[in-house]
């Protein structure tokens, strides 16, 4: 979102104002309201004096033989086409990004587990390991971190028990 319509935003958030100008905004976040305070002194305060052109939208009933083409002029309803185009793309981005988490956190899920578990597992089981195996797991988790990486775990048992098959069939 530009600038301005992230201004113009923060007007309409803070100040309940829908606002139009000419020109670049003179601050990113916009000064709170003040009580009593005239809209000369509030546009200069707010706005700055290089904008120009400042139009405040509001509720008008128009009158009843006013032309739709009068109201549309009257509208000019490109700031809010832009604004909210705008705020769409954010939106739209936000959710990518949210998406892209979701699916990164999944995958992780999928792919990983966490050493705790392993590491009950193996706590369980201490007594009927035999000093080899344990020794294996010593060296395995050593390396890790704090979640242990499926593929990689099941790689290198895999690897050591067809060494091992290995090495008793050359022996036999």
């Amino acid at each position: 979102m530009s600038s301005k319509e992230k201004y113009c935003y923060k007007i309409l958030k803070s100040h309940s104002l829908i606002v139009d100008f000419d020109g670049e905004p003179p601050r990113k976040n916009v000064p709170s309201l003040v009580e009593g305070e005239t809209f000369k002194k509030w546009k200069n305060r707010v706005l700055g004096e290089d904008v120009e052109n400042v139009c405040v939208y509001y509720a008008e009933e128009p009158a009843p033989q006013t032309k739709i083409s009068t109201l549309q002029r009257w509208s000019d309803s490109e700031h809010f086409q832009r604004m909210f185009k705008k705020l769409e793309q954010e939106k739209e981005k936000k959710h990518a990004v949210a998406v892209d988490h979701a699916v990164d956190e999944t995958i992780k899920k999928l792919e990983t587990f966490p050493r705790e578990v392993l590491d009950i597992i193996l706590d369980e089981k201490k007594t009927e390991l035999e000093p080899s195996v344990s020794q294996f797991f010593d060296r395995f988790l050593s390396g890790s971190q704090s979640d242990i990486n499926t593929e990689e775990l099941l790689g290198s048992l895999i690897d050591k028990y067809n060494a091992l098959v290995k090495i008793t069939r050359e022996g036999s």
